[in-house]
């Protein structure tokens, strides 16, 4: 089997997975760098083999940003590396830093949004997010006692799967579908999401994100998306999200001749639209962003034009 047959095989269930939030993609592309690490002896083809895997999960989940993130981690760190067991070296131990870093992060978040679920009431989580799943079910093991409500999360039901993830953490849960949000957001006291990417320009999530937060903004209910720093992006990156369109028939399945189905899955909502970000660092406003950003350094494999050139 060559390389790329390889790297195909081992990326293609990143690629068609439509459920998973972006640090459970991250730590399932981790095992695929284990996996090529152990391929090819001869360092320089082994640099290429990680480069080409590095690009390859990127390609796949354009728009989560811990993808990015490791690969550009895994190939800095085996920049210098001369002989392949050098690489292999440098490479474990960014992916073991890599994952102590998602699971640092988590523990963090989850202790500052403790103190954002008002004991008693009803909020709203959207889509699937390890990062939301793992503050609420660590604020009820803590004693705190809520309801969450949520939707399906159309058209991979993201939602469904947030649903049955916290009821069996025994969080009572009231699931509708996305259309009724409204039925069910006017009971909440605040609301929760997940991030795939941040930038400057705002945060990245699952498509319904955008409706959700200006719901929340016209009934006065915070919002709060929950991300680690390992999220941020530079301007450029943020939007490789809109190269994520997902066939029709996923939508439609013999939608007739003379209809564009439209397949999105991500879109963009403006600082302005959320009440903050809880990172392990706060919880920061847009402007905030700017010096987050600013210090990220990119392998030359994996640096795009500026936006608008």
């Amino acid at each position: 089997m060559d390389n790329s047959t390889q790297i195909n095989q081992l990326v293609q269930p990143v690629r068609d997975d439509l459920l998973s939030g972006a640090a459970e993609v991250a730590l399932r592309a981790i095992t695929i760098y284990q996996t090529v690490m152990q391929s090819e002896p001869d360092p320089v083809k082994l640099k290429k083999l990680l480069t080409d895997t590095t690009l390859a999960l990127i390609d796949a989940q354009p728009a989560m940003a811990p993808v990015f993130h490791l690969g550009n981690a895994v190939l800095l760190s085996v920049r210098s590396a001369e002989t392949a067991d050098q690489i292999k070296a440098c490479c474990d131990e960014a992916l073991t830093n890599f994952e102590k870093q998602l699971c640092e992060s988590a523990n963090v978040i989850a202790d500052k949004v403790y103190e954002l679920i008002p004991p008693g009431e009803v909020v709203f989580a959207y889509s699937f997010s390890s990062t939301v799943v793992s503050c609420l079910l660590n604020a009820r093991a803590k004693g705190r006692f809520f309801r969450v409500a949520c939707t399906e999360a159309r058209p991979a039901f993201e939602g469904n799967k947030l649903a049955s993830r916290l009821a069996k953490g025994g969080i009572e849960v009231m699931h509708t579908f996305d259309n009724a949000m409204g039925l069910l957001l006017p009971t909440c006291t605040a609301a929760f999401m997940g991030v795939d990417c941040v930038g400057r320009p705002g945060v990245v999530n699952k498509v319904g994100s955008w409706l959700l937060a200006i719901a929340c903004k016209e009934l006065g209910i915070p919002l709060y998306a929950l991300t680690g720093t390992e999220k941020f992006v530079t301007d450029e990156r943020l939007f490789e999200f809109e190269r994520h369109e997902r066939p029709a028939e996923e939508v439609w399945s013999d939608f007739p001749k003379g209809v564009r189905v439209l397949n999105r899955h991500f879109e963009l909502i403006p600082f302005s639209h959320i009440s903050g970000v809880v990172t392990e660092q706060g919880i920061l406003k847009g402007n905030d962003i700017d010096s987050c950003v600013s210090k990220l350094e990119v392998h030359e494999a994996l640096r795009l034009e500026p936006a608008g050139i």
